[in-house]
């Protein structure tokens, strides 16, 4: 059975977005968070859901405030 985690894909774009803007391969960023690139792919597609602690990681690394994975979304 398929999963759906919509908030789950909408966090998972900001946090592909966030590392294509960098320029990062998913290889690199998984590694300085911590990762397998195949997990840093699940979140990114939101397959699977993403803890706070790890989503404050990536806003940690990305420079920017947690509330924008949470910002202009219908959740």
């Amino acid at each position: 059975m398929s999963k759906n985690y919509p908030i789950s894909k909408k966090i998972g774009y900001q946090i592909y977005y966030h590392r294509k803007k960098l320029g990062m391969p998913i290889s690199l960023i998984s590694k300085e968070i911590g990762i397998s690139p195949q997990q840093q792919s699940r979140y990114e597609r939101g397959v699977n859901r993403i803890t706070l602690d790890r989503l404050f990681q990536y806003a940690t690394y990305f420079e920017i405030d947690i509330k924008t994975f949470f910002q202009s979304h219908d959740f």
